[in-house]
């Protein structure tokens, strides 16, 4: 939360990485919350907090961790360009933050003050820092220009692309094999595509997927929420839209990453978020069609000091996974 003590955070911090040492993750997203205030006409499910700076809440979580996060940026919402360079400049160097997913304004009816896409992501280049973008397949439904865009994004420098929450597996599937024929013909590598799933187990979740401009078949929610337990038959839905993405974009060549993430404090849906990671982790990893391992590495005691911090790191997985922090009735643009 905006102006929580720094011990208080820190703590927070420490707390979460402690659970997350029974996932082989590769690391975090840390969202950068915004009201969105322009998103839509509709209310709000769930009410706006606003939180601290994610990139002092990612520097903590290393510390604590080991583990690098990639943080979300809205450019759109700093008052003029001056301001963006000058929260960059101090992200790298006071923070040591390297990896951001940098994101526009929530609509294109608001007028923003801050930078456009193209000079907030000369900016970053210059401080070193090495950034990926959205992509949403929604958008698809309606212009089917959502492969352009993503061209246009990785001439500006996007090293990846992080999707919104996956729940209608068709726009998703068109966007990424649309994509891999564009960077064919123009004789380039695609970028990875980072597949976002978020659980869902009651009617005020879904409403806020909703709201968030997630596309929900009917016959999904339906099936969702007259289920007899509603976040388990989501989970399942969700492993089954992923292996089928996986299964229809084969011949792509777009590589994929794996983002589990909760969209409420709801503690069945928090908890299900576990499992999905594990399943969905053999999924990618079955796919591949060759054998793995997933190997743990024993992580410093809480207490050490960060000189030892720097000296032995956490050991990561070799598979394409994240999980999400800092989502706390709140989500990303």
């Amino acid at each position: 939360m905006e102006g929580a003590p720094l011990d208080k955070v820190r703590e927070q911090a420490h707390k979460f990485a402690a659970k997350m040492r029974e996932l082989a993750t590769d690391g975090y997203i840390v969202y950068d919350i915004q009201e969105e205030k322009g998103r839509t006409t509709d209310p709000r499910p769930f009410p706006f907090r606003r939180m601290g700076d994610p990139c002092e809440f990612a520097a903590l979580l290393k510390s604590a961790s080991g583990k690098d996060s990639i943080v979300y940026k809205c450019v759109a919402e700093h008052v003029g360009e001056e301001s963006f360079q000058d929260w960059s400049a101090r992200t790298a160097k006071v923070n040591g933050v390297t990896l951001l997913n940098l994101v526009g304004g929530a609509s294109s009816a608001v007028t923003y003050t801050g930078p456009t896409m193209s000079d907030a992501a000369a900016v970053v280049h210059k401080n070193g820092v090495v950034f990926g973008g959205v992509t949403i397949a929604e958008r698809h439904l309606k212009k089917k220009n959502e492969h352009l865009l993503l061209g246009a994004k990785a001439e500006m420098g996007s090293k990846w692309f992080i999707t919104q929450a996956v729940y209608n597996a068709d726009p998703m599937i068109e966007v990424i094999n649309e994509y891999g024929t564009l960077c064919k013909s123009e004789k380039k590598i695609p970028k990875k595509i980072i597949l976002t799933f978020a659980p869902c187990g009651r009617e005020k979740t879904m409403k806020f997927l909703h709201w968030l401009g997630v596309s929900v078949p009917v016959a999904t929610e339906k099936a969702i929420l007259e289920a007899e337990n509603p976040v388990a038959t989501s989970v399942n839905m969700l492993c089954d839209m992923l292996t089928r993405i996986l299964k229809e974009t084969a011949g792509s060549n777009v590589t994929f990453g794996i983002n589990i993430e909760h969209v409420s404090i709801f503690k069945e849906e928090v908890a299900s978020t576990f499992d999905l990671f594990r399943r969905m982790q053999n999924i990618v990893m079955d796919n591949r069609g060759i054998a793995y391992a997933v190997r743990y590495s024993p992580l410093l005691s809480l207490n050490n000091s960060k000189k030892k911090e720097k000296k032995q790191q956490t050991g990561l997985a070799f598979i394409y996974i994240a999980f999400v922090v800092g989502i706390f009735f709140g989500r990303k643009n």
